[in-house]
């Protein structure tokens, strides 16, 4: 039998009859995770922390986020912060939909004038077969035509309702290039795909005095570091992924698909012909100002969203009936948090300081050692800045010696 025919635990039986060491793992966690992907053999495990303090236009919120690196979640935190006393974010975000592409190849002869006219029908069509999404308050919004040589390029603008709408959208273009096969002069469908092009755009904004962030030298320092950011791509895309340390961290609390986002926000940060950041600081009227534009199609329902409980209960945490608008706003707001957490770091003590606290973490959590001696060793790592396992040994040896000559 092929491999992705098997159960799960006929797959890990093959794995450890190949002398492979599997971690343990519950069975029903297992069958669980089987009916979401292919060849499940177990489980990766993510921790869940909160982004506490979280205003966004006037409403505050506790965030979940999903990620391995602590200085992460505790920059969101601090970038929340500061903004709350400044009065929060705001935020809004043009949810007009999720563009669909259908290209046909036509013959020498056809006239893409003469599709126009059919297009309200085909509009109608559509939205009657899918009317469950029409009932949601989505549907097909437009079509838009354009034709290179001897292929006819579809744009065509679903609105997805609460949901991602991938594979709604993708069902949507194949009924619809089955119709338009039908049209004269149409000779073949190419492709009926989504577009990961960006849309649904969130702009979120925040204005901070600058007492809140150590006075004017320093506003002045990350309105610098930011119109650097906006002029040299490799600066750009180191300040862009500090703003997707937050944004990927909520998209994955919340069931939301990663790659899609990080496709689109590559796009748009080059939408000008040169890469660029996504966010920007200026310093205006004693007050540093924030401002952050992203694509986010994102959901609140459909996909893994509803059959995955640890996913349900981040939304429990977030509000159980946050709308998809919402969470965009709030996924940009936590984005725009990490991004001035991080240059407010970068202009005063420093990036680093924070990643070595991280690595001393990772160095801890690996020690074969009791809890109370791992916090002791931790503690002596970043008193002394010394970053390496030997050390990290080292410490653990001379606790051990402190503690039993205490006892003797």
């Amino acid at each position: 039998m092929k491999f992705y025919k098997l159960a799960p635990e006929k797959r890990r039986e093959m794995l450890q009859k190949q002398g492979i060491k599997l971690d343990q793992v519950d069975s029903q966690v297992l069958h669980d995770l089987d009916l979401l992907s292919e060849n499940v053999i177990g489980q990766l495990r993510l921790p869940v922390g909160l982004a506490q303090n979280l205003l966004v236009n006037g409403q505050n919120y506790q965030v979940p986020m999903v990620t391995e690196e602590a200085s992460v979640v505790a920059a969101a935190n601090n970038g929340a912060g500061i903004v709350a006393k400044a009065g929060g974010f705001t935020a809004s975000s043009q949810r007009d939909g999720i563009w669909g592409q259908i290209v046909m190849q036509v013959a020498e002869k056809f006239e893409v004038s003469h599709l126009h006219n059919m297009l309200p029908a085909l509009i109608k069509k559509t939205n009657s077969h899918f009317a469950s999404l029409v009932s949601h308050g989505g549907g097909v919004r437009k079509i838009e035509l354009k034709q290179i040589n001897d292929l006819l390029y579809v744009k065509v603008l679903v609105d997805p309702a609460e949901a991602m709408g991938a594979n709604k959208v993708n069902s949507i273009l194949e009924f619809m290039a089955d119709e338009l096969e039908n049209f004269s002069g149409i000779k073949q469908k190419l492709f009926a795909i989504l577009s990961n092009y960006p849309s649904q755009i969130t702009t979120v904004r925040a204005a901070v005095p600058i007492d809140l962030i150590g006075g004017i030298e320093t506003a002045r320092k990350i309105a610098l570091l930011s119109r650097i950011g906006q002029d040299d791509p490799m600066r750009a895309v180191t300040n862009n992924k500090g703003i997707m340390n937050g944004v990927d961290a909520v998209l994955l609390a919340t069931g939301n698909d990663t790659r899609a986002v990080e496709a689109a926000c590559g796009v748009f940060a080059s939408k000008t012909g040169t890469y660029t950041s996504l966010s920007e600081w200026r310093l205006e009227n004693e007050k540093l100002v924030g401002k952050l534009r992203i694509p986010l199609p994102i959901g609140t329902v459909g996909g893994s969203i509803n059959s995955r409980k640890d996913v349900r209960q981040n939304y429990r945490i977030l509000g159980e009936k946050i709308a998809a608008e919402q969470l965009a706003n709030i996924i940009a707001a936590i984005g725009l948090a990490n991004n001035l957490a991080a240059l407010l770091a970068i202009s005063t003590k420093g990036i680093q300081a924070g990643h070595m606290k991280l690595q001393a973490r990772n160095i801890v959590t690996s020690l074969d050692a009791t809890a109370a001696e791992k916090k002791v060793v931790f503690q002596k790592i970043i008193n002394n800045k010394k970053y390496s396992q030997s050390a990290a040994q080292e410490f653990l040896r001379e606790i051990r010696e402190e503690n039993n000559a205490s006892r003797n």
